[in-house]
């Protein structure tokens, strides 16, 4: 799909990084200094992988590049093997990353000038993954054993060449056998033959490479193999001593880069490698991306790749495109002329900037949606690019079968060629993959804080596991980074994200008018409210909570809501009453074959009169402003402008100091509404007080 509001990565800062333009042959002057590592970040489905997908696309056959992904078994590599579940001294995540980057990037690219190589890394993986543990009396032994392998002994240089090759071939037969390597890795094993028949046969790599590990003092004291044999020791210790023996790993890897950029090369400008990792925010990714940051802060910078990630992170519900930088404008320098204090100096962290409205529009090329789909699509998706392309694809689709698009089913629209999931399933399915979360999410979407989700929890879904549900939904909540933003008055609701929620409530909408299940909905609302109940007895003198009118709300029952908010009119100053209001419309909307509750019989005790002017302005406010703050509800001029009437008349029948609130929102949320604003998002003109 087409990228919108990335143009400034790919446009300026990555061609600045890796020293060529976005297009064609020009090459780019590279700055001074050392580049910074970039980190985008946003929450799923955000465009993230997309971002990298378009990157590894502009620059194939342009320049050296590896592409990564870190939360995937097979790094994102169809055909590799996943990991051996159990542990081996010979290998490690970090090891097996680090032989599938070397073999992606000595693949020379058609239009690019000499070919990487790497001695250092391959020095130290080969002493890692063939050193055997032995006593220490065989110490000595071993060491020379590692010598031989990588030492240069015979002067002709064919017979080099085949001794060497016999030496990989016996390391390969017994790695083989080592459970870390599953067979799609050990097939990048054999072409490092080659790496290494061409490597550690010429004096280059006797000169440069062992010269380099003699001086990286792994060991206290010794050569270049006394150092890789600590290194291999080291590598099978503790889990300090491994990430260290790693972090050398990672430093052999950035110097072979570059030690391939000679005077000449930097003179000529030719291009630096590229790096793409993405889903930094996994276990692997952040012990990749630490040791990366501590290896960039520590070692001497020279000609060192540019290197793109991408990780999950928690977005706000509603962006503030002023509050930090993003993909959109960001901006230079991307070098580090000075050397920062701590190893996150040299790091850039990119927001990915949410899609603007006209780019939402942009997806629909030549179709043309009903009036309000794309407004609709943009709120519904919180400008995330992935949602966003998802809800469009299925409008289009629904176009071109030449079938009206009715924006309050947008979610019940099929996704690809019949037979297709709903695009409310296929959404689901991609941001809460782990089906046992996401059934428990579909019932805890209904609950305003993690205590009505532990009373559903004893119900709810049906044939849940068990254990400890809602701190494992919690936990998966949290992991997944989305946001919890609460609304005003409560600490909830459970699931904050209100994209993730309208989805996850929409689920249960559709399972709920499904026979035997109609009444499942109903139950819920009914079991969540009575947690919130006036008193023991019900007495409807008590005062509700907001939370018992807002379920009360979400089973149609109005008669009950329009009472309680009449008489909390004499109870709360008019920003609590506002609140109050807009926290109860922004409950979930009931399926439509919910049977409505049967018109009440009890009598408004706030009312003067049968047929009270301020109980009929209080009944047509809610019931208009809860149908206007549907999730997929677009702007409807009778219910604004009945809203607009209601909170006028309210102003008229307010004493003083509320007159002046209720009037200025009679002012400004007709306003807020046709601006795709909704509750509980509306503002109340005060402090509001529960």
């Amino acid at each position: 799909m087409t990228l919108y509001g990335r143009s400034a990565v790919l446009n300026e800062l990555v061609p600045e990084l890796v020293g060529l333009k976005p297009e064609g042959h020009s090459l780019l002057p590279i700055p001074d200094g050392s580049p910074l590592l970039v980190r985008c970040t946003g929450g799923r489905y955000s465009g993230k992988t997309a971002l990298l997908e378009r990157l590894a696309e502009r620059y194939a056959q342009r320049v050296p590049q590896a592409y990564a992904d870190l939360g995937a078994d097979d790094f994102g590599q169809p055909g590799l093997a996943p990991p051996d579940n159990d542990g081996t001294a010979n290998a490690s995540r970090t090891t097996d990353l680090l032989f599938y980057l070397m073999d992606r990037l000595s693949q020379q690219p058609r239009q690019f000038r000499g070919k990487l190589t790497f001695p250092r890394l391959t020095q130290g993986l080969l002493a890692v993954t063939s050193w055997q543990a032995v006593q220490p009396a065989e110490l000595a032994a071993a060491r020379s054993r590692l010598a031989g392998l990588l030492r240069e002994s015979e002067p002709d240089q064919q017979k080099r060449r085949n001794q060497v090759a016999g030496w990989i071939t016996q390391v390969t037969e017994g790695l083989g056998a080592v459970p870390g390597l599953g067979p799609g890795l050990r097939e990048l094993v054999p072409p490092l033959a080659e790496i290494v028949t061409t490597e550690l046969l010429g004096p280059h790599a006797n000169r440069d490479g062992l010269k380099w590990w003699s001086k990286r003092r792994v060991n206290s004291q010794g050569d270049a193999h006394a150092q890789l044999t600590e290194l291999a020791m080291r590598f099978r210790g503790d889990r300090d001593d491994r990430r260290s023996a790693e972090r050398h790993l990672h430093a052999a890897l950035l110097e072979d880069m570059a030690d391939h950029y000679t005077l000449l090369r930097r003179m000529n400008r030719v291009p630096r490698p590229l790096l793409l990792l993405d889903n930094v925010h996994t276990e692997l990714g952040q012990e990749v991306w630490d040791t990366l940051t501590r290896v960039w802060h520590e070692e001497t910078p020279r000609a060192w790749p540019g290197v793109v990630a991408t990780s999950l992170a928690a977005e706000p519900a509603v962006p503030d495109p002023d509050s930090s930088p993003s993909t959109r404008n960001a901006a230079g320098p991307f070098w580090r002329q000075e050397k920062p204090e701590t190893p996150v100096g040299w790091v850039l962290r990119l927001p990915l900037a949410r899609l603007a409205l006209d780019e939402v529009k942009e997806m629909f090329g030549a179709d043309r949606p009903e009036p309000g789909a794309a407004q609709v699509i943009h709120r519904l998706s919180a400008g995330r690019a992935g949602i966003a392309h998802t809800l469009v694809q299925a409008v289009r689709g629904q176009i071109r079968r030449g079938e009206p698009v009715d924006v309050r089913s947008l979610l019940d629209l099929p996704y690809g060629a019949e037979p297709a999931p709903h695009v409310n399933e296929r959404l689901l399915g991609i941001l809460i993959p782990a089906q046992v979360a996401r059934a428990r999410l579909v019932y805890y979407a209904t609950a305003l804080d993690d205590t009505a989700a532990h009373h559903l929890s004893i119900h709810y879904p049906p044939g849940d596991p068990g254990g400890v549900p809602v701190q494992e939904t919690l936990a998966q909540l949290r992991d997944d980074h989305w946001g919890r933003c609460p609304w005003p008055g409560i600490d909830g609701p459970f699931v904050g994200d209100p994209t993730l929620r309208t989805l996850l409530l929409h689920d249960l909408q559709l399972r709920t008018q499904e026979t035997p299940e109609a009444e499942r909905w109903k139950n819920i609302h009914l079991m969540l409210r009575s947690l919130y109940a006036p008193d023991a007895y019900g007495s409807t003198m008590a005062s509700h909570d907001v939370r018992y009118l807002h379920h009360s709300l979400a089973i149609g029952d109005t008669d009950t809501v329009a009472r309680a908010l009449h008489r909390r009119l004499a109870q709360q100053d008019a920003p609590s009453w506002l609140a109050a209001l807009s926290l109860i419309c922004a409950a979930p909307h009931p399926p439509a074959n919910l049977i409505a509750p049967p018109a009440a019989t009890l009598s408004c005790p706030a009312c003067t009169t049968d047929d009270d002017p301020v109980h009929q302005a209080v009944l047509l406010l809610l019931i208009n402003l809860w149908e206007q703050s549907h999730p997929l509800a677009p702007p409807g001029m009778e219910k604004i402008n009945s809203v607009r009437l209601q909170l006028l008349t309210l102003a008229q029948w307010s004493a003083p100091a509320a007159q002046r609130v209720f009037f200025q929102a009679h002012e400004q949320w007709p306003l807020l509404l046709n601006r795709w604003r909704q509750a509980p998002d509306l503002p109340t003109y005060g402090e509001a007080r529960t």
